[in-house]
């Protein structure tokens, strides 16, 4: 319960902490941890905003290199190559949605506008970014060509290979650059999906295990309340033949049959809370080994008398399904012979250790003469206990030898094996 709680407190503190850093994360990597169906329709992310001012800016102020002449630039009509440059600028906000029509156009404006050329060149820098290498190297190719016209049309004169060169060293470093961004994105929301995946496949885990450990549980109801109630009705059973019986034995006898019943409701009351969806008290203590000596108690203050030799080697240590099946074992064994045999002495002997296994016995004389009213039951317990000592790798054999009935069970003990 520990690990299962352990593991829980991490997959509900996850996306907590992830959360925190997602209003600084881009628009579109924040859609896709977040599973938007439209990741480019959502509001932009704080730090979208802040990018966004900045590549205008940046985008102004290469495209006024470009243009201003005092500052060294070349254009064939200041106003229109600024108001051009301006409205470009602004495009640069959809570069997100649609990023390749947006570096298409501005490249191809870029042309005969040299106030452009800072937003062209950013766009193709975005369009990395966005999408695979093959449309940013188309658009690449595209604005070293649009660059070299422009050249050609304002008059530049530093010579074709130098201005080739230029360009080709600067739209390959932002192809490069963006490309790189793209990849460390593509990576994030990668080990995000790992993580997700992950936690998914340990909540189905855990699931699957609690579903198991439910099954097991309702499949004991059955034993469990049986057990309980035949011992109610072998106490009902002597108050409805012995009316004359002492007052003193009488109330005895009321008194185990009130006792029997609140256990019973306690029993069905615990196994049903455990069986709920909601209930994490899957690891409670079951009955095991340890624990058999309530029932040899049961049966005697039911009127049985009963013999019991246990010798077990280590029997601090027998493991978990070989304890609880031995208990379970014992249980039906006991329950059997009141129902059938009536109020004879049951023998009862267990035996064996770590590498030997362990031997369970129970035996009872076959009473012919016992007249009282049969206890109802499924005829399944002794199937049911077939199948469940076979699941815990062991046998199961019962019979009657001698004028006794006698049931046996071989469990598997290996050495080295720890109780759990």
């Amino acid at each position: 319960m520990a690990h299962y709680g352990h593991t829980m407190a991490l997959i509900s503190d996850a996306p907590v902490r992830l959360a925190t850093r997602r209003p600084w994360l881009p628009g579109a990597v924040r859609a896709e941890l977040e599973n938007d169906p439209r990741p480019l329709i959502g509001k932009r992310s704080p730090r979208d905003v802040l990018v966004d001012l900045l590549m205008i800016l940046l985008a102004v102020g290469i495209g006024l290199l470009g243009a201003v002449p005092r500052l060294h630039g070349h254009t064939l009509n200041l106003v229109a190559d600024l108001a051009v440059g301006a409205a470009c600028c602004v495009l640069l906000l959809w570069r997100r949605r649609w990023p390749v029509p947006v570096a298409v156009l501005i490249n191809l404006v870029s042309i005969p506008f040299a106030g452009a050329g800072g937003a062209a060149y950013l766009a193709i820098f975005s369009l990395a970014v966005h999408r695979p290498p093959r449309y940013s190297m188309a658009v690449g190719a595209l604005g070293i060509g649009a660059g070299l016209v422009n050249y050609t049309i304002v008059g530049v004169d530093n010579g074709f290979l130098f201005n080739a060169f230029f360009l080709v060293l600067l739209i390959a470093g932002a192809i490069g650059w963006g490309t790189s961004i793209r990849n460390r994105r593509q990576l994030l929301i990668s080990l995000a999906e790992r993580a997700r995946r992950a936690e998914s496949e340990q909540r189905e885990r855990l699931a699957a295990a609690r579903a198991v450990e439910r099954e097991r549980l309702a499949r004991e109801m059955h034993d469990v309340l049986a057990h309980r109630m035949s011992l109610l009705s072998v106490h009902a059973g002597a108050l409805e033949y012995r009316p004359d019986a002492p007052a003193a034995d009488i109330a005895r006898a009321a008194g185990v049959i009130r006792s029997g019943v609140h256990q019973m409701l306690e029993d069905l009351r615990d196994v049903i809370t455990m069986l709920r969806d909601d209930s994490e008290d899957l690891a409670a203590q079951t009955n095991s080994l340890a624990t058999v000596d309530t029932l040899f108690d049961e049966a005697r203050q039911a009127g049985s008398p009963v013999h019991a030799h246990v010798e077990v080697e280590h029997g601090d240590e027998v493991p978990g399904v070989v304890g609880r099946t031995a208990f379970r074992v014992v249980q039906e064994g006991l329950t059997n012979a009141r129902k059938h045999a009536g109020a004879v002495p049951v023998s009862v002997d267990i035996i064996g250790g770590p590498g030997s296994g362990l031997s369970i016995t129970i035996s009872q004389p076959l009473n012919h003469t016992c007249d009282r009213e049969k206890i109802p039951g499924a005829g399944s317990g002794l199937a049911g206990l077939d199948e469940r000592v076979t699941l815990a790798g062991g046998t199961l054999e019962h019979g009657i030898v001698e004028h006794r009935f006698v049931l046996s069970a071989q469990l598997p003990w290996e050495k080295g094996t720890v109780g759990v």
